[in-house]
């Protein structure tokens, strides 16, 4: 199994480089965002703004980004899924347009939570509930707890496994020492060009667009050290979602890139073996970051899936 890592030297170097460039600004605040961003959509979630999109009418359908990415992954599927379906993309708190406050804890515990509470605000029934990498943690976790309002779930490149460890870069951003310092655009290139298969969506206009949150608020650079070493993932993967696996009754999609070097296809053939209700299938030519290598096939195979009744 290949696990992407970088070398100390140049770890090190990168450490050195950044040493100098200090503590990263404020994170702006709800006010700040929704002011900034007049035409966007935003709810208050246990005093804390988060921001959404919400289009087409129907059957609910929640997506949930993953690490490094908002709710613009979505953009070039999502469209083609509203006939039938009202679709609702979500900033986790700390990401993209939400809020992302230093006073909060970013453990899984609370972005469960706050899913829970969105949907209790929303009056929202027998979703399907869609997470890309850590939101599959998440919607995993919500599903597992509330089976019956999830009507079907699908996890994409989901790290649930207690066989992998956490990518090495990702490890460095979290630690409490250097991580503020490794948040720069050099950085994170680094970690999004392991991740995208597609040669095309590796360009650096495409990564300084990938990026774009963290120059709109700076406070992302700070939320992202914060997530990673609060979320917990081995241990919520290892006490909350392995053992409870046999929970999820209801549909399960397990949609996988081909070429994924952060959560390999053996995690998603663990995960075949222990959801009796999954459907595992595979973006051929896509790494981790499935919607930006083939967001057509995504799509489609979301499509196709999803209206299955």
């Amino acid at each position: 199994m290949k696990h992407w890592q970088m070398g100390s030297g140049v770890a090190l170097a990168v450490v050195f480089f950044l040493a100098g460039c200090g503590a990263p600004p404020p994170s702006l605040t709800g006010t700040e965002l929704q002011e900034n961003n007049p035409d966007e959509t935003y709810t208050e979630i246990d005093g804390v703004n988060l921001h959404y999109r919400q289009i087409g009418l129907g059957r609910p359908l929640i997506f949930l980004h993953g690490l490094l990415e908002d709710s613009r992954m979505w953009r070039h599927v999502t469209p083609g899924l509203t006939y039938g379906n009202t679709v609702y993309e979500i900033d986790l708190m700390g990401f993209g347009l939400s809020e992302k406050p230093q006073d909060r804890t970013y453990d899984m515990d609370t972005y469960v939570s706050q899913l829970s509470t969105y949907i209790e605000n929303f009056h929202l029934e027998n979703i399907v509930l869609v997470g890309h990498d850590f939101g599959a943690v998440i919607a995993a976790a919500y599903a597992i707890h509330n089976p019956n309002k999830v009507y079907k779930l699908v996890l994409m490149s989901a790290p649930i496994s207690s066989s992998i460890p956490l990518p090495f870069n990702f490890r460095l951003l979290g630690t409490r020492v250097i991580g503020n310092m490794l948040t720069g655009d050099w950085f994170l290139q680094r970690i999004l060009t392991e991740g995208i298969h597609n040669e095309d969506e590796r360009s650096e206009a495409k990564l300084k667009e990938y990026l774009q949150p963290f120059h709109d608020d700076p406070g992302a650079r700070s939320a992202l050290p914060k997530f990673l070493r609060e979320f917990g993932l081995r241990q919520a993967v290892e006490t909350e979602l392995l053992p409870h696996l046999d929970k999820l009754s209801m549909p399960t999609l397990l949609l996988w890139g081909g070429q994924d070097p952060f959560t390999p296809m053996d995690v998603a053939r663990e995960l075949d073996v222990a959801i009796s209700t999954s459907d595992l299938q595979v973006v051929t030519r896509s790494g981790h970051y499935i919607l930006k290598d083939r967001p057509e096939d995504v799509r489609q195979k979301l499509k196709d899936w999803i209206d299955q009744r």
